[in-house]
């Protein structure tokens, strides 16, 4: 059986070396007998036409030339391709570009043949930039270790924040990324950058727009959600100063306690100020949030109010978000994390079915909202402890 698929390989192979050396190209003048490449193209017969000047690591590649027979290594900015004398001729060379992603960086081909000579020529590894998707939590404390996660992270690599602090690198995965926040790092975006190109995060590092309420200067009725004062080392430990919190050692189906809502009023507040300006389709709310324990069942309840000194659940036209993270099993973070939700994820009427996916409701005017509520409170199987922690709620763009 080996033995029918090697042949069979061969007999691939040896046709592809026909298409290539059958290909009508422009006449090339003679060259004394040395090594010479006149142009490189994809193994692809439908692709035959197309001659490259770079190509993505792992692809095959046939490398058309003369006296090309006597080459034993080839090499790909800094990465040795791996040779097979079989797909090696004196007029081509079948090779794969290497997999492995370079350090050093020349857009060159390196021929080295049998009598040590050397023969350059250009062209490009096609590597990715790299791509920032998000961060664990936008707030993380100087020295702290900040998580961002992506694609095509390779060394070497540079992270610096807005205001060009470089963090050094505690880990790196072509998907994650742990640094170390930089003493003195400001809010804004996080640039990371390789050898292959660099990006900009679209998220803010400690995001300080419109910020809703942080529980040190900007508070809620406090008769509702107590607050962790920071000064006092509370467990958890803080993310930015005081956070709210929800705690209860038996919460149950439709429990209106005071210690499982938090309501901001307002009139109490900084007055008739909108939640946001703009359209749901390019807002999302956002805060920071622990659960130190396994989060069972009951849903949070978001929503936003008129100006009232009113919760403002039983208002004509409140529009809700059911937040349930515990869906797919108990919930538990490690530490800290950043929560997005979208404002069109704002879509239930507080009379809709807990198993309604779909919704009723959207948000039709952020102008006319101004209260901001957070609440345990929904249906549940059996009563189980909870905490719950939140701080600096806000709503920005996407």
């Amino acid at each position: 059986m080996k033995s029918i698929l090697k042949y069979k390989t061969l007999l691939v192979v040896a046709t592809l070396l026909i298409g290539i050396l059958s290909c009508k190209k422009e006449e090339t003048a003679p060259n004394n007998g040395n090594p010479v490449v006149h142009y490189i193209r994809s193994t692809d017969p439908a692709l035959s036409d197309s001659l490259l000047v770079g190509s993505f690591m792992g692809s095959l590649i046939a490398i058309v030339g003369d006296n090309l027979a006597n080459t034993r290594e080839l090499w790909f900015n800094d990465q040795k391709a791996t040779l097979n004398p079989t797909y090696i001729t004196s007029k081509s060379i079948l090779v794969n570009v290497p997999s492995t992603v370079p350090t050093a960086v020349t857009d060159k081909m390196r021929f080295v043949f049998a009598d040590g000579s050397e023969l350059l020529y250009d062209f490009k590894v096609n590597v990715p930039a790299p791509l920032l998707t998000g961060t664990k939590c936008e707030y993380v404390p100087d020295g702290g270790t900040m998580i961002l996660d992506g694609d095509f992270f390779f060394e070497p690599i540079k992270v610096t924040f807005a205001d060009e602090l470089e963090a050094s690198v505690v880990s790196i995965s072509k998907t994650r990324l742990e640094v170390t926040v930089p003493s003195g790092a400001s809010p804004g975006a996080i640039t990371v950058q390789t050898n292959f190109g660099k990006v900009k995060s679209k998220f803010l590092f400690r995001d300080d727009r419109n910020i809703l309420l942080d529980y040190d200067t900007k508070i809620h009725e406090t008769w509702t959600a107590a607050i962790a004062n920071a000064a006092s080392n509370p467990d958890p430990a803080p993310v930015s100063n005081n956070y709210a919190f929800f705690k209860s050692a038996s919460d149950g189906a439709w429990q209106w306690a005071n210690e499982l809502t938090m309501q901001y009023w307002a009139p109490r507040g900084r007055g008739n100020v909108p939640v946001a300006n703009g359209s749901i389709d390019d807002l999302v709310f956002k805060f920071e949030c622990n659960v130190p324990i396994e989060w069972k069942d009951v849903r949070m309840e978001i929503f936003f109010g008129p100006y009232a000194e009113d919760h403002g659940r039983d208002a004509p036209g409140t529009v809700f978000a059911r937040w349930k993270p515990w869906k797919a099993g108990p919930f538990k973070t490690d530490g800290w994390i950043t929560v997005t939700i979208p404002l069109s994820e704002f879509k239930y009427g507080k009379d809709d079915s807990d198993t309604d996916e779909v919704g009723t409701r959207k948000i039709d005017n952020l102008t006319n909202l101004t209260n901001v509520v957070m609440m345990l409170f929904g249906p549940a199987d059996a009563p189980n402890p909870v905490h719950v922690c939140v701080d600096n709620l806000r709503i920005v763009p996407k």
